[in-house]
């Protein structure tokens, strides 16, 4: 055994003699040991025998069988004389200190040391001053102790037992008067004291989620008095934590190292959160109930999907949940049953999740946060329709180049660069502003319209949020979309028609299409008829598309839900859609001046039956001015691909 062995029990029986026969053993053949330079930590329920076991290694009461060893040296068998100078020991009960000063109190831990006068000497007070200074107690050193407060208090303690030049420090629930904060700096400076002195430190402490936090080892006592001992994340890992404190209405989560509301699962929640936000969102969602089955960093690229199974009566399948909370730079975008509303602070946070706990029904919501790997399958389903329909997932940090951030756009031209629209005029062979504007507008409106429907007729529907959604531009093709967190509701199948698609409106109209309109008609003045007359369009089109790919069920609903779509302002009145299979399959009552480009030429859906007089051919392309940056959206159109498929033209001017 090395003389740095620190503390060893050695099948150690402690408790009560009660004459020469009585015995009342509190625990039986215990084997644990506290290393120097480690805060090692006693934890355990009530009455199971901590103190009892602590007063027994410090030599307070006799072991009734089994060692105590401190460096090799049995602690029982010393005289009290030399194990005080080998053990220094803070008990729970208070010291009545009398008239003394803090640094009088310091200096009695030198009494091991002084001879029978008890007369300090040069090196008893550079002990003592070495002790105040160790524990930062320097400014308390002249007050008297009854001027403390309880944590000024214990740090003299604390002082006062190193003063005594232990090789072991034993305390009995140190923090038991302290306060939170008090609480902390005395473990954190316990701990410190281990290391730079080469301390064993042996405390008991109730303060289990700060215990496990910042202890070295830990000696944990079960309800049927075993002593289990090892690293903090042994134990967790191991069970013993939960075994020991779980109860009916609490449980101990491994992965905060707290304690959680307990019941059945019922009520879940996804939660999408920067790494320093996601735990204290999912504390508050538990609190009032939620179960938090997905906890994905906010940033960190699409959802991986992985949570805990949802129990009885949550939505069905992994990942899936009731609910969902985003935090935002303004605060949180909380979601229910497919709505989201938008919450300043932590407060309105707790009552919307109290109040949605209170109203859930008992099967849950008719749509419900859809898990991430469902939301992937319905995004790659709707690509393989055709490029229109397909949305890029994640972040591309390796290509930032030319991809704009919706919100941005839609906020109005702070960082679309000038030239882009000249650029698209001189592609299409036209030098006029609003023709390129509403290019970029119907080729957006596709891009987000396709795969909103697409999705939708998988019973998903998506969340496309204008702040997590970027576009590129891609001349000649259909314009690149991207979405850095996607995900949607599901359980869209189970909504008649005319609700899906007021579900849709919120989405596509309201959230993207309508503000797009607004921003680019501040940048360039379209009539706004013409603009819906385009999103009336590229619904059209994604519909025939779509038609050529479904099943006739799906088709027929996905057709069910653009009809009430185009019937309602501000789509009313834009265009006639026709039967399945007619041709063409939509009329539209604005001309999109698709005869102004240098290719010519009318569309399928065009209301001109023949060019106007005066006003047909391109003009030649040329400078040009025009009085703010327009946005850059959509992209140019494929002219064969809409006739072949999207029944679309590049939207302009009404003649």
């Amino acid at each position: 055994m090395s003389a740095s062995d620190g503390l060893r029990l050695d099948e150690l029986t402690v408790g009560y003699r009660a004459g020469r026969r009585r015995v009342t053993p509190v625990l039986s053949g215990q084997v644990a040991r506290a290393a120097r330079g480690e805060l090692t930590v006693l934890l355990g329920p009530n009455g199971v025998g901590k103190s009892t076991l602590l007063r027994t290694v410090a030599g307070l009461q006799p072991p009734l069988g089994g060692s105590v060893t401190l460096d090799g040296a049995d602690l029982p068998r010393m005289r009290p004389a030399d194990r005080a100078q080998q053990l220094a020991v803070v008990l729970t009960e208070r010291v009545e200190a009398g008239l003394l000063s803090a640094r009088e109190l310091v200096e009695l831990g030198r009494h091991p040391h002084t001879g029978s006068g008890g007369f300090l000497r040069a090196e008893d007070h550079a002990a003592v001053d070495a002790a105040i200074t160790a524990v930062d107690a320097e400014h308390l050193a002249a007050r008297r102790v009854t001027e403390l407060s309880d944590g000024e208090r214990q740090r003299v303690l604390t002082a006062r037992a190193l003063a005594q030049h232990p090789s072991a420090l034993l305390l009995d629930e140190p923090g038991a008067f302290l306060d939170a904060t008090s609480r902390v700096e005395l473990l954190g400076l316990l701990r410190r004291l281990a290391r730079e002195h080469e301390l064993c430190v042996l405390l008991s402490t109730h303060d289990l989620e700060l215990a496990l936090r910042l202890a070295d080892h830990v000696w944990l006592i079960d309800r049927d008095r075993r002593l289990h001992t090892g690293g903090p994340e042994q134990l967790i890992a191991d069970g013993a934590v939960a075994t020991v404190f779980d109860t009916a209405d609490l449980a101990f989560d491994p992965r905060s190292g707290g304690f959680a509301l307990t019941g059945p699962v019922t009520a879940t929640a996804h939660v999408d959160a920067p790494a320093d936000r996601a735990p204290l969102v999912t504390r508050a969602l538990r609190r009032q109930g939620w179960t938090v089955v997905t906890a994905n960093p906010a940033g960190a690229g699409s959802p991986a999907g992985a949570g805990s199974p949802a129990g009885a009566g949550s939505p069905a399948g992994p990942g899936s949940a009731d609910i969902a909370v985003t935090a935002t730079c303004s605060g949180f975008l909380a979601g229910v049953d497919g709505r989201a509303t938008h919450l300043p602070d932590w407060t309105a946070l707790a009552q919307w999740a109290r109040e949605e706990h209170d109203r859930r029904p008992p099967g849950g919501w008719a749509l419900y946060r859809a898990a991430a790997p469902d939301v992937a399958a319905c995004l790659r389903a709707a690509a393989s329709v055709g490029a229109w329909f397909a949305v890029e997932c994640g972040h591309d940090d390796a290509d930032p180049a030319g991809w704009w951030p919706l919100a941005e756009l839609y906020r109005g031209g702070s960082g679309a660069p000038d030239d882009l629209l000249e650029a698209v005029g001189r592609r299409l062979g036209n030098d006029e502003p609003r023709v390129a504007v509403s290019v970029f507008q119907l080729g957006l409106a596709a891009r987000l319209a396709s795969p909103m429907l697409a999705a939708a007729a998988r019973g998903i529907l998506l969340d496309l949020d204008p702040g997590d959604l970027a576009v590129q531009n891609r001349f000649g093709e259909a314009a690149g979309l991207r979405s850095a967190r996607p995900g949607g509701w599901a359980g869209a199948e189970r909504l008649p028609a005319a609700e899906l698609a007021e579900r849709v409106g919120e989405r596509l109209l309201d959230a993207h299409l309508a503000p797009m309109i607004d921003a680019l008609r501040r940048s360039c003045p379209v009539t706004p008829g013409l603009l819906w007359g385009n999103v009336a369009s590229a619904l059209a089109g994604a519909l025939r598309m779509l038609e050529t790919h479904l099943a006739p069920d799906a088709a027929s609903r996905v057709r069910a839900v653009v009809e009430h779509l185009l019937a309602r302002p501000p789509l009313a009145g834009t265009g006639t859609l026709a039967a399945p299979g007619a041709t063409p399959p939509f009329r539209r009552r604005s001309c999109c001046l698709y005869y102004r480009t240098a290719a010519g030429g009318h569309c399928a859906d065009c209301a001109l039956a023949e060019t106007p007089p005066g006003r047909s051919g391109a003009r030649a392309p040329g400078p040009r001015t025009r009085p703010a940056p327009v946005p850059p959206t959509g992209g140019e159109p494929d002219r064969d691909h809409d006739r072949g498929h999207h029944p679309v033209g590049e939207p302009v001017e009404e003649p």
